[in-house]
């Protein structure tokens, strides 16, 4: 717990169900300190039917504002004032920001993702073909900020194929960016038009993205079937589990010739955008990563 100082302090705070395992008080808590603020960042875990209840409490204790976790995303925005264009689109809101007496909801998910890919990486996203494992609510905001940030086609694979539909066709009529679903890849598929659909598939991508939460930790020692033999070193494979920061899909890529990243920049990334928001100032960037960093299992 963060020590009180005994002056007006401005509180800012995760919503979720659960919320102990959170990383993020660690890392807002680290970068006020840093920036000289009397700021707190503290969890509060808020079940289904007081959520509305706690975003009024926002208001009334004028706090700065709120990150959103599991599983209130969705129903956030229903409660808020004003939605940015891209929580519109993703259908979910992880950031609530107080200003001006209005509760602002925004997605930084998506953007944290393309803003981590090039400050880490360098890579640009715009002009980029991509293939995405998985169509829930993290593929959902990372698909609509590819899109918007100028890809040119994602490919969505997908055990629920209506799932992966639906996506597909919601980037495909909000979007400038081309869209269609996949079947899932499965080890022992030797149908001869779903082995040619994923040879393409690959073929023509630039960046896989793993969305899924196979391989986090405490159980990391799992990953999703893929053709991996098909990767090489004209593609880059992300991972949008961060902790272990090496995940088992990744070192399968990476021995592939492909170029890896972990999920860490995404978490880091959303987390200073929002922090940016809430306090106008810049983030200490390095600080908050090495809390992620100290925090995540990195053994290979």
């Amino acid at each position: 717990m963060e020590e009180y100082t005994g002056g007006a302090i401005r509180v800012c705070g995760l919503y979720g169900d659960p919320v102990a395992h959170s990383f993020s008080p660690a890392m807002h808590n680290a970068a006020f300190r840093e920036l000289g603020i009397d700021w707190i960042y503290l969890p509060f875990r808020v079940q289904g039917e007081k959520l509305g209840a706690a975003v009024a409490a926002i208001r009334a204790l004028g706090m700065a504002g709120v990150n959103i976790t599991v599983p209130h995303k969705q129903a956030v925005p229903g409660y808020l004032d004003r939605l940015s264009p891209e929580a519109v689109l993703i259908g979910a809101v992880n950031t609530v920001v107080h200003k001006d007496g209005l509760l602002w909801g925004y997605n930084t998910d998506g953007t944290g993702f393309i803003r981590s890919l090039a400050e880490d990486t360098g890579y640009n996203v715009n002009g980029r073909k991509v293939l995405m494992l998985g169509a829930g609510g993290a593929a959902r905001a990372v698909a609509i900020s590819l899109a918007l940030a100028g890809a040119t086609e994602i490919i969505i694979a997908n055990r629920s194929v209506s799932k992966a539909a639906e996506l597909s066709g919601l980037i495909r009529d909000k979007t400038k960016c081309s869209s269609y679903p996949l079947d899932f890849y499965e080890t022992g598929n030797n149908d001869a038009g779903f082995i040619e659909k994923w040879e393409e598939a690959v073929s023509r991508a630039e960046l896989v993205v793993h969305t899924t939460t196979l391989g986090m930790h405490p159980r990391h020692n799992s990953w999703p079937d893929f053709p991996y033999h098909l990767l090489g070193p004209g593609h880059l494979a992300v991972d949008l589990v961060y902790n272990p920061t090496r995940t088992e899909f990744l070192k399968r890529c990476s021995g592939q010739g492909a170029a890896v990243c972990s999920g860490l920049g995404m978490l880091l990334y959303q987390g200073v955008q929002a922090l940016e928001m809430w306090t106008g100032l810049p983030a200490p960037v390095e600080v908050m990563r090495k809390v992620l960093t100290e925090r995540c299992v990195t053994d290979d």
